[in-house]
């Protein structure tokens, strides 16, 4: 990985090597996504606000909702750039933007991830100007070419439901499963023929939700328009069942 950095953008170069791609030899979703989260804690890194702590309280930053869209997926050996700046932030939450490019500089896709900072014993967030006060102000970078819609995601009628537990290797440095790991979930549960031949062409991720190592996790999906599934994954609990994160997947 190589970088280039002004004030407010950096940006990432990336090779796919071999044991990066999926079996159509494109780049995989699971490198593509662990990739644009590690651009957004190195943008973060380097300007002073990847972590904080309080009272000797560490506090942790969390994805709350993540747009993917891929017009063109790198493939084998193929170099490929992710830039990555902060669009706004708010009370609570932060919107960060990136640009997938290949080689020669050409926008393939674009990435929308909505970040929140929490109290790691709490579980709930801190007003992001108590933390870093005006601190975000000068890395703002408005570009208003890239707009996201949003869906309201919702499964009535799941075609497909299937049940998976949670293990050690899903989880995060933060002890919870890690928001990629639901992706990978996801794109397991759809028929084979369709995830074979035809490219994800854009994934939205609404976290509702942690789990954590040995929950029960159960992942409707119903495929509402041609080629357009929403899901749903949801934990067991002694009480009822508690909505982990919703899905659109886009063919």
């Amino acid at each position: 990985m190589t970088t280039q950095s002004t004030n407010k953008i950096d940006t990432y170069t990336f090779m796919v090597d071999p044991f990066d791609t999926d079996c159509q030899n494109r780049l995989s979703w699971s490198v593509l996504g662990t990739r644009i989260l590690s651009a957004a804690t190195h943008h973060a890194r380097r300007r002073g606000f990847d972590r904080f702590e309080k009272d000797g309280i560490p506090y942790l930053w969390v994805l709350s909702r993540m747009i993917i869209e891929v017009d063109h997926w790198p493939k084998v050996h193929e170099t490929y750039q992710l830039s990555t700046w902060i669009k706004n932030y708010y009370r609570y939450f932060t919107d960060r933007y990136f640009y997938i490019l290949d080689s020669k500089g050409e926008i393939i896709g674009r990435v929308l991830t909505i970040w929140a900072m929490i109290n790691s014993q709490t579980r709930m967030p801190e007003e992001l100007k108590t933390i870093f006060g005006n601190g975000f102000d000068q890395y703002i970078h408005i570009d208003d070419t890239v707009t996201f819609q949003r869906s309201r995601i919702r499964v009535k009628q799941p075609a497909i439901e299937t049940w998976r537990d949670t293990f050690y290797s899903d989880l995060d440095t933060n002890g919870h499963v890690n928001s990629i790991r639901y992706i990978e979930l996801l794109l397991d549960s759809l028929p084979t023929a369709l995830t074979t031949t035809r490219p994800v062409r854009r994934i939205e991720m609404e976290y509702c939700a942690e789990s954590y190592v040995a929950n029960h996790l159960h992942i409707k999906m119903e495929e509402t328009t041609p080629l357009l599934y929403q899901a749903e994954i949801s934990k067991d609990t002694d009480d009822k069942p508690v909505t982990v994160c919703r899905s659109a997947i886009s063919f």
